[in-house]
This record gives C-alpha cells, sequence and structure tokens, in this order.
C-alpha cells in the first residue's frame, strides 16, 4: 500500500496543506481525488489517514486523523503491504562512487532497514574529507530524498532513518555501542573465525537490532579487519559469487529479514 511520508514540521494538525512535489505527488502521480484517502506516516511512523478535501491551484488540502496501527483502513491504493513483524536491520555502508549510495539506501528502505549510515575506510574510493560543507550536505539532501520516495513507493511501515552524518570506520563500535548483533561482510583475516548468516542469528529475538557493515569497492584492510574482529563484529562469508558493494548490502539485509521472520 503506498503512503505518504508527512513533513517533518507536521505535528499532528488535524488540517495539512501541502505544495509541490507533496502535493504533486497525491494529486498527479497517485491521481487522487477529492474525497478520496491514503495512509501517511509522520517522522515517528504513527499511521495518519489523510482524506484529500480540496485541491488548489497551488496544492491541495487533507484531513487528518492518527488511526492505530492494528486498525483496519480502508484506501483508494488497494495495493498489499506487508505490515510486520520487522527485524532491525541497520545498514552501515562505506562510500561508493556516484550514485550507487542513492541505490543502496532506496533499496535497503524498500526491505524495510529501520537505520542507514554511510562510513569512511582506508580503501574508500570517494573522500569527503576534502569536500564543502555544502556539497556534503547536499549529498545527505539526495539521500533523504530517496529514503522518502522509497518510503512513500513501497509502503514501509518502518520509518528509516539515515544518521546525518559519515562515520569514521575506528568511531563505528563507540556508535553502535553493543546494541545488538554487529557483521561485517568480508574475508576474514583468519579462516578459523569466518561464521555463516545462520549460525549466527540462530535464535536471534527478533527486536534486537542486526548491523550490517559493508565495505567499500576497495573492501576492507587486514588491519580493518582485525579492528573489527576485536571490536565485537563477526565476519561472515556469503557462499556466492564475488558481490559488488552496492549488490552485498541488499543481498545481506534480504537473506537477514528472511532468515529472521521465516525462522
Amino acid at each position: 500500500m503506498r503512503q505518504l511520508v508527512l513533513p517533518r514540521s507536521y505535528e499532528g494538525a488535524p488540517v495539512l496543506e501541502l505544495k509541490g512535489k507533496e502535493s504533486h505527488y497525491l494529486t498527479k502521480v497517485l491521481r487522487l481525488k477529492k474525497g478520496q484517502q491514503i495512509l501517511g506516516r509522520d517522522t515517528e511512523g504513527h499511521m495518519i489517514l489523510l482524506t484529500l478535501t480540496e485541491i488548489t491551484a497551488n496544492g491541495c488540502v487533507l484531513s487528518c486523523r492518527q488511526v492505530d496501527s492494528t486498525m483496519q483502513v480502508q484506501t483508494t491504493d488497494t495495493l498489499p503491504s506487508y505490515q510486520g513483524p520487522y527485524p532491525n536491520l541497520v545498514l552501515l555502508q562505506c562510500l561508493c562512487k556516484g550514485k550507487k549510495e542513492e541505490q543502496i539506501f532506496r533499496q535497503a528502505t524498500e526491505i524495510g532497514a529501520a537505520t542507514l549510515a554511510l562510513v569512511s575506510s582506508r580503501y574508500c574510493v570517494t573522500d569527503l574529507s576534502d569536500k564543502k560543507e555544502k556539497a556534503v550536505q547536499a549529498r545527505f539532501e539526495r539521500l533523504d530524498a530517496q529514503i522518502k520516495e522509497a518510503l512513500q513507493q513501497s509502503g514501509s511501515p518502518i520509518p528509516t532513518h539515515l544518521v546525518p552524518e559519515v562515520l569514521e570506520l575506528k568511531d563505528v563500535p563507540t556508535w553502535w555501542a553493543d546494541r545488538g548483533l554487529a557483521m561485517f561482510f568480508h574475508q576474514s583475516t583468519r579462516s578459523e573465525k569466518q561464521e555463516t548468516l545462520t549460525s549466527l542469528l540462530k535464535g536471534h529475538p527478533l527486536q534486537v537490532p542486526v548491523c550490517v557493515l559493508i565495505g567499500p569497492e576497495g573492501g576492507f584492510s587486514d588491519e580493518e579487519c582485525s579492528f573489527l574482529e576485536q571490536s565485537g563484529f563477526h565476519p561472515v562469508l556469503l557462499k556466492t559469487n564475488i558481490l559488488r558493494s552496492e549488490t552485498a548490502g541488499l543481498y545481506a539485509l534480504s537473506a537477514i529479514q528472511v532468515l529472521l521472520t521465516e525462522a
């Protein structure tokens, strides 16, 4: 079921006026007519039933009513939507070239990842350290736009959060703070420590976060692998073909989701 991601400024008002891209999405892309309904979600993930009450020259007006997530809501969009349960997935993606990050984060949002973050490591081809603040901010704005678009198109009930800064690899364990299971996908520096997804996820509670760290195009250095292992991150070998950086994270998230939800 498609949905509308409400503006960050929305604080529960009974009436919402939209202009620009949001209005265009409802009236031109989804072709909603006066009196028709669609589900909205605020930044906290609350469900809001939106009814289109007016279409103006510059936008549209909606009436808003918060609804319980367990309530059966009839909207004009009949596309099916899975409402859960979802595992708490966190994707840490090392910086990639070009628009690969946008593709990765858009698809990770569709899968149902709860948190997305960029990481800088030794072999990252992309280096943002010498970029002006405005350029870095524009990069995050593009990522945020991709996440919002993916939430609306996929109907995901997970309010995917983008960490608004690039994490240094050395700071990742402190940032993660042992919140749950953490793993990185790379050949281990010590083969006897290589683990499988099945063994790591066996008996793992669905609500406990799972952190997936994916290296850049150049992979992780041996020193970085040792550091991650010593910091409690489990090295995982995916028994498949050699995967590109932009493929590995999506493959891993999908496999974890299936193993945890269909166990």
